[in-house]
């Protein structure tokens, strides 16, 4: 046994160091499905321990990863250089949730969806919810900066993170913002640690913004006849005073494959579908299902299907989360990207994403967050394509970004996007970057090789 490794289980004790194979095994993988065993997994409980594994860390130069649910998409939290795993499993409470001041300070392994439950009991929201929702913890979603559906409406994780504390590679322990919701004393930590990736500090509590519980919602699908129609429709409804909290797209693949593994009716000659939820004041969210009705009353629709009923409301959003299930049931290799652009570039996109998919042979499924420009652009591709796979990707990113967009809105880095990375920034740009995990890394042993 490794030097390292038993001082682990000297200063934290056995039960929270594993090393036994199943450990390794089932920690090595992440949704991207490529795998990185570590050495060791090591289960804390508290910041102090935390404390001690990054000061052996550093001691013995062990590279060190920090892991939440491993729900990410580009391997942020795959340990590519072995060494020490941790796993928040055990760092699950929720510390606080204050109704007077609006906050709640949680530790990283708090379940997304169980902070909103309990937050709900009390009057107040908290809004951000990534497709994982039900599995993702909140210390992953603050890592990568978490987005979904209703981000349109209520904004990313980084809009409710008030302050964070978090544990640096020199075992000091840093407090960064607080519960208030003004806060100009020095540069803003607390936004560069949001979104990192897990490469500049270990975060071990957040505080977190909550607001008033919206008093009602509904939902609606609309289902279009023309791809072209359901794109152009997400103008029609902005600009026409309308806004959801939610407002979700669907290509004619993807409700085929949700509808091959969790079948649902819908008209066949349906292309694609527009998915949105409303909420607020009863009055005013009725006002804005008949306006959208009106509004789409002599377009080329195949249905236009409007619930309130909690029940039905959530068998309409099990169509839109149920798509990466029924993605992954597939025979062959998902590529998933998650672009943006410029919402008047969004026609030009998705057509441009098909013609991709057609003159590389390639199926291609297209769904997201289209409100603010969010597509998760999928390649589903043969083990013979991964070979022209990187030529795809990088014609798509260089549209995005000539098109004023960026290569990643919610899913992060990690490992799967590090090649583009300057196809969007400069080498001024992620120099500036690279010094700045210097400072806080300075021997690279903090989630090595993400990123840059």
């Amino acid at each position: 046994m490794n030097n390292h490794i038993k001082e682990l289980i000297k200063k934290l004790g056995k039960k929270k160091v594993r090393t036994e194979e199943e450990y390794l095994i089932t920690h090595s993988f992440d949704a991207m499905r490529k795998k990185f065993p570590p050495e060791v997994v090591v289960f804390p409980e508290t910041t102090e321990d935390i404390v001690k594994i990054v000061n052996i860390s550093s001691k013995h130069d062990i590279p060190v990863t920090v892991r939440g649910a491993g729900t990410g998409q580009t391997g942020g939290a795959l340990p590519v250089k072995g060494g020490i795993l941790i796993s928040f499993t055990k760092m699950d409470k929720i510390l606080e949730i204050n109704t007077t001041s609006g906050t709640a300070i949680v530790e990283p392994g708090v379940i997304t969806y169980n902070l909103q439950k309990e937050v709900e009991k009390t009057g107040l929201f908290y809004p951000p919810d990534p497709a994982s929702l039900k599995t993702s913890t909140i210390g992953g979603n603050v890592a990568e900066n978490a987005g979904g559906p209703r981000c349109f409406k209520y904004g990313v994780t980084k809009n409710y993170v008030l302050g964070l504390e978090a544990v640096l590679m020199n075992g000091e322990i840093i407090k960064t913002g607080g519960k208030t919701i003004k806060n100009v004393v020095g540069y803003n930590l607390t936004d560069l640690l949001t979104g990192s990736e897990g490469t500049l500090a270990i975060i071990t509590k957040i505080i977190l913004k909550l607001i008033p519980k919206p008093e009602s919602r509904a939902v609606a699908r609309i289902g279009f006849e023309n791809l072209s129609d359901a794109v152009e429709g997400v103008t029609k409804i902005i600009t026409h005073g309308l806004f959801p909290s939610a407002l979700e797209f669907m290509d004619k693949t993807a409700i085929e494959e949700v509808n091959s593994v969790f079948p649902f009716n819908y008209p066949e000659q349906t292309k694609a579908f527009l998915i949105l939820e409303f909420d607020g004041i009863k009055e005013e969210i009725k006002a804005q299902l008949l306006k959208l009705t009106n509004l789409f009353s002599n377009e080329k629709i195949t249905e236009i299907i409007t619930a309130d009923k909690e029940e039905d409301m959530e068998k309409t959003w099990e169509i839109r989360r149920n798509i990466s299930g029924a993605i992954s049931k597939s025979n062959l290799i998902k590529v998933n990207e998650d672009i943006v652009v410029p919402r008047d570039k969004l026609v030009d996109t998705v057509g441009f994403v098909y013609s991709l998919g057609k003159d590389f042979g390639i199926k291609t499924i297209q769904f997201g967050h289209i409100a603010d420009g969010n597509i998760h652009t999928n390649f589903m591709i043969t083990r013979e394509q991964q070979k022209i796979i990187r030529t795809v990707l990088t014609k798509l990113f260089e549209f995005v970004v000539k098109s004023g967009g960026v290569l990643s809105g919610e899913h992060g880095i990690g490992i799967a996007k590090k090649p583009y990375i300057p196809l969007q920034l400069s080498k001024t740009e992620i120099e500036l970057q690279k010094n700045i995990k210097k400072l806080f890394d300075p021997k690279n042993l903090l989630n090595p090789d993400k990123i840059f």
